[in-house]
C-alpha cells in the first residue's frame, strides 16, 4: 500500500532495494526524500486542477507539473591488477539519491478531500514508477561492474566501467521519458480529473499533462 500523501517529509535509506539478490554483487545504496507543495487557502472554491496549477512550484518546459521524482546516481570503485598483467574491477560502490516532488491540501475541505487524496495517491503512484527506473539503472551498473571481463591494464578497466556506466544511465533516464509518454504523464494510472473540472479548464483530458515527469 502507498504511503499516506498527506504525511510530511519523510526520509528513507535503503540498501539494496529491489535487488535481485544482495548477496551476489557490491552493495547498492538507495535514498528517497519527498517535499511537498502546499494548497493554501486561496484557492478555496476553485476546481482542484487549477489550485494545483497556482500552488505547484514544478514547470518544464512552460508545462505546469504537478508532481516530479529527480534522482542523482553516483558510483565508485577501484582496480586491481592481475598476476597476468590485467586488471579487474573491484570495491563498487552505487549510491541513488531521488527526491519526489507532491502536494498537499493546507486546509480542511470535506467536499474536496476525498478527490485530492485519489488524484494526490495516483500521482504518487506514478512518482514511484520513476522511483523504480531509477532503482534498476543503479542495480543494472553494479551487475554490470561486478562482472566485467578483466581489462589488459588498468586505465582501460577504469575507462570501460565509467563509459558503461554512464550509458546505463543514460538509456533510463530515456526509458523514465517513454514511461511518461506510455502513461500519458500518469492519466492512465489515474493522474486524472473529474469530467467537470477538465471541461470547465477546456482542456481535453486525453492532453492532461500536469501529473509530472
Amino acid at each position: 500500500m502507498l504511503k499516506c500523501v498527506m504525511s510530511k517529509s519523510i526520509r528513507y535509506a535503503v540498501a539494496g532495494l529491489f535487488s535481485i539478490s544482495a548477496s551476489a554483487w557490491a552493495e547498492v545504496s538507495e535514498i528517497i526524500d519527498y517535499t511537498y507543495y502546499e494548497l493554501d487557502e486561496s484557492g478555496i472554491g476553485l476546481p482542484l486542477k487549477t489550485q494545483l496549477d497556482n500552488a505547484t512550484p514544478i514547470e518544464r518546459d512552460g508545462r505546469k507539473l504537478h508532481g516530479d521524482t529527480r534522482w542523482k546516481l553516483d558510483w565508485r570503485f577501484s582496480t586491481e591488477a592481475l598476476a597476468d598483467g590485467g586488471c579487474k574491477i573491484t570495491d563498487i560502490d552505487i549510491n541513488l539519491d531521488a527526491l519526489i516532488y507532491l502536494p498537499e491540501l493546507g486546509y480542511r475541505d470535506e467536499a474536496l478531500q476525498a478527490e485530492f487524496n485519489r488524484y494526490a495517491e495516483a500521482l504518487q503512484r506514478h512518482q514511484i514508477g520513476h522511483y523504480i527506473i531509477a532503482i534498476q539503472a543503479a542495480n543494472k551498473i553494479d551487475i554490470r561492474l561486478t562482472y566485467m571481463e578483466p581489462s589488459s591494464d588498468c586505465d582501460s578497466a577504469r575507462d570501460q566501467a565509467q563509459a558503461m556506466a554512464v550509458e546505463i544511465e543514460r538509456e533510463h533516464r530515456e526509458k523514465a521519458i517513454a514511461f511518461d509518454e506510455k502513461t500519458r504523464y500518469g492519466a492512465e494510472q489515474g493522474v486524472s480529473f473529474a469530467a467537470s473540472e477538465v471541461a470547465e479548464s477546456k482542456e481535453p483530458l486525453a492532453q492532461e499533462p500536469a501529473a509530472d515527469e
